[in-house]
């Protein structure tokens, strides 16, 4: 007789659900795993409950559904909080699975009791309890909602004694198959055409790429560089959509986020389109300072507030790009030297002077060795910063961070991830040295499953974000020195492969070298700690 864990592990099977990424806890756990796997569903051991969390939500962007994070009760369900934190705030569509008492337990019984509905709700899209008379509705709710408007984590309590429990025969009802129709946006769409009155006066329109449409499928995606291209205008992205138009392109300006150089462009503009830009997505806190009129795109009502479109259409963004890609007019005011001479200059970065192995030479070194079909996951660090400014992401989805949160400790868990759902794609992490300490975990989880991610750290000695901080306050540098570390001793130890590099000519090397070896890698590279100032 099946068990409600059965009926659990059905729907994620139905739902194609490949792995389950987590640290198995108590009894719910137990019976998780050993449905799940009947089900050809694979359970994934993480070092911690965060990197789960974080490894399920970038499964989910790349797969476009929900990755699934499963925990224990209690210590368990808390020690995943900042991984479904970053996928509330990057719009990761997952679910957060936690272990639970039974009822009758939850009540009686003070140890390890944490009220896990009440520790989610604020950071996910909704949260459930699965019951012995809704299991399956449960879970495809779950599921659906993960993905629905702006995609992101839903949390699912499994109780024990439900989990456990026989469940009676139509416990695992069939799927609706029914017929849903979700309306469409066509060239009559009242919205659209508002839209293109409003580009075909300016002459200067400049386009700003935000998450949605990554998130929304790779349709999406070639509407907007058809847009793009038609237009003829330059298209910035913000940090989660770059390369969402190839950076390579002459009408990519890079990555959108507020720096000086790219404010200088987008004040010649006299329109600004966004295409399913987020408002977690505006890098200076809580302000939008342009005062172009603004055309917004996108697929859910923009109601914070901080923009203030001229005109905003709200449907389904494929539709959108393609109707104003077929109705828009080519931009006669832009000179393309303007854009070029703007790419130029945020290039500067990568030829810096300096001695030793300078940060922005070790971004042009490995972007060189990548080819363009990988992925470069960042941790958060000056490191993030400088490589959102200039890493050329040459495809859709090839740069990974944690922007909405902006958290340390994300990077190597998404390569992880992101090897997995492309195990064709050759990917790349960069971490800084105080990041990477936080994850050493995830290095065995990479050499157990054979996982051949390549991890560069930038090794500085120093939590260099907060070491210029106190530098421009005059303070002295107090709690921002890390003490010497044989990165390569410990990645060894933990299963993979390590070289310490210390010039240019090494780090090529190295680099080609883990690429091409299939094999989870380790390059600790000693750059100067002065680089980034």
């Amino acid at each position: 007789m099946p068990t409600y864990a059965d009926v659990v592990a059905s729907v994620l099977a139905e739902a194609r659900i490949e792995y389950i990424f987590g640290v198995p806890g108590s009894l719910s756990s137990v019976e998780l795993i050993e449905a799940a796997a009947k089900r050809g569903v694979r359970y994934i051991l993480c070092s911690n409950e965060s990197s789960a969390a974080v490894m399920a939500g970038t499964y989910g962007i790349f797969r476009r559904r929900p990755g699934v994070c499963s925990t224990g009760v209690g210590p368990g369900a808390a020690a995943a909080v900042l991984g479904a934190t970053h996928n509330w705030l990057e719009r990761a569509p997952c679910l957060i699975l936690t272990d639970r008492y039974s009822d009758a337990q939850f009540r009686r019984l003070e140890r390890q009791r944490v009220d896990q509905d009440l520790l989610y709700r604020p950071i996910t899209k909704g949260t459930f309890k699965v019951g012995a008379d809704s299991a399956a509705v449960t879970m495809r709710r779950a599921l659906a909602l993960a993905m629905e408007g702006r995609p992101g984590p839903v949390h699912v309590d499994l109780p024990y004694d439900v989990m456990l429990a026989q469940a009676p025969e139509g416990a695992l009802a069939p799927a609706p198959d029914g017929e849903r129709h979700i309306a469409r946006a066509g060239a009559d769409h009242p919205g659209l055409q508002a839209a293109a009155r409003e580009i075909a006066r300016a002459q200067r329109p400049a386009l700003i790429a935000g998450l949605q449409v990554n998130r929304s499928g790779e349709a999406a995606e070639r509407a907007l560089f058809a847009l793009a291209e038609r237009l003829g205008a330059p298209i910035f992205a913000s940090p989660a959509a770059k390369g969402t138009i190839p950076e390579q392109h002459p009408l990519a300006a890079g990555t959108f986020r507020g720096r000086p150089g790219e404010q200088a462009l987008l004040d010649k503009a006299d329109l600004l389109i966004l295409a399913g830009y987020d408002p977690v997505e505006i890098f200076a806190p809580g302000g939008w300072d342009y005062p172009q009129p603004v055309v917004m795109l996108d697929e859910v009502p923009h109601l914070a507030g901080l923009i203030r479109p001229r005109v905003e259409v709200v449907a389904h963004l494929a539709d959108s790009l393609e109707v104003l890609s077929r109705a828009a007019a080519p931009c006669r005011g832009w000179d393309t030297e303007e854009v070029e001479s703007y790419r130029r200059m945020c290039r500067t970065p990568l030829h810096p002077r300096g001695s030793g192995l300078m940060p922005g030479a070790v971004i042009r070194i490995a972007r060189e060795q990548l080819p363009d079909r990988g992925i470069l996951t960042t941790d958060a660090g000056n490191h993030k910063v400088l490589a959102g400014d200039i890493w050329e992401a040459r495809r859709p989805q090839g740069y990974l961070s944690s922007n909405g949160l902006g958290s340390m400790a994300v990077g190597l868990p998404a390569a992880l991830a992101a090897k997995l759902a492309e195990p064709a794609s050759p990917v790349l992490c960069m971490t800084g040295d105080g990041g990477f300490l936080m994850r050493l975990g995830d290095l065995e989880t990479a050499a157990r499953e054979n996982i051949p991610v390549v991890v560069l750290v930038f090794n500085d000695g120093w939590l260099s974000t907060i070491k210029l901080k106190q530098d421009e306050r005059r303070f002295a540098r107090r709690g921002t020195s890390l003490g010497a570390c044989d990165f390569v001793a410990v990645s060894k130890g933990l299963g993979c492969e390590a070289a310490r590099v210390e010039s240019e000519r090494d780090l090529k090397d190295a680099l080609a070298l883990a690429l091409a070896s299939g094999r989870p890698w380790v390059i600790d590279a000693a750059v100067n700690p002065d680089g980034y100032a």
